[in-house]
Parts: C-alpha cells; structure tokens; sequence
C-alpha cells in the first residue's frame, strides 16, 4: 500500500512538473537579434562587442571604429543606440571607452583608457553625467 501511494505521489509530481515546463518556456523564447553599432569599424578585429545585458532587454558593450578606437554603447530593446564615450577617453588606436553592464535604468559602468594609456573605470548615471572612478593605490602608467 506504502508503494502505491509513493508511486501516485511521484506520478502527480511528474504530471503537474510536465505541465508547468511548457508553460514557463512559451512565457521566454530565446531569441538571437544580431546588430551592428553605428560607427563600427568593418575591418579585421573591430565592429560590434556585446558584454552585458539585463532584463529590461538593454544591451551594453562596445564597438571598435576603423581606428581602432574604442566606444561604450547602450542598445535598447527599440534598436536605439546610445553611444557611451567617457570624458576623458583617448581618441587613438587601443584607447577609448569600454561599457561594461547597464541596469534597467540606465546607469552604466565600465572603463575607460585615456591618451596616456590609463585605464579608469567610471559611472555614468541615467542623465549621462560620469563619475571616473580612480582608487587611490591603483598604478598611474601606461596600462595600470
């Protein structure tokens, strides 16, 4: 008697289980948008870099140009493009801005590279004001 009960308990389980999967994946269909930022370069090693997303459907990276110069974007789920380049950022090859993640409200983090090669993270809030982010023992060279 023991064993028929474990065995109509484990079968509900597995009908009720069965019947919520479907559901749960008809709510989230994956799906691959592909795009280009506007502004990327076409060349070997530069275009479109996807880092970050949340689930506001918002994406942030960054692209190369055909300067090899580097730019944070936002895209939202419309296809609108923000472009995201820190105060601050160099202009030349290996330089620029780099948008890390990107909460629902737009507030972005990353990094940026200046002229002289140093690399310093930043905030930019949802108006797009930037905060560099600098900690103190951190190295002021070329790549620290």
């Amino acid at each position: 008697m023991k064993n028929i009960k474990r065995t109509r308990f484990l079968g509900l389980t597995l009908l009720a289980a069965g019947m919520a999967v479907p559901a749960v994946a008809q709510l989230s269909k994956p799906r691959i948008i592909e795009f280009d930022a506007p502004g990327a370069g076409t060349g070997a090693g530069q275009g479109t870099y996807a880092v970050g997303a949340n689930f506001g459907s918002l994406v942030t990276g960054y692209y190369l140009d055909a300067a090899g110069v580097n730019h944070g974007f936002i895209r939202e789920s419309d296809g609108k493009v923000i472009v995201v380049d820190a105060p601050g950022a160099g202009a030349s090859a290996s330089q620029g801005t780099i948008a890390w993640a990107v909460l629902p409200d737009l507030t972005v983090t990353g990094y940026y590279i200046d002229a002289n090669g140093v690399w310093h993270g930043f905030l930019r809030s949802p108006d797009g004001q930037f905060k560099t982010i600098d900690i103190p023992q951190a190295g002021a060279g070329a790549g620290q």
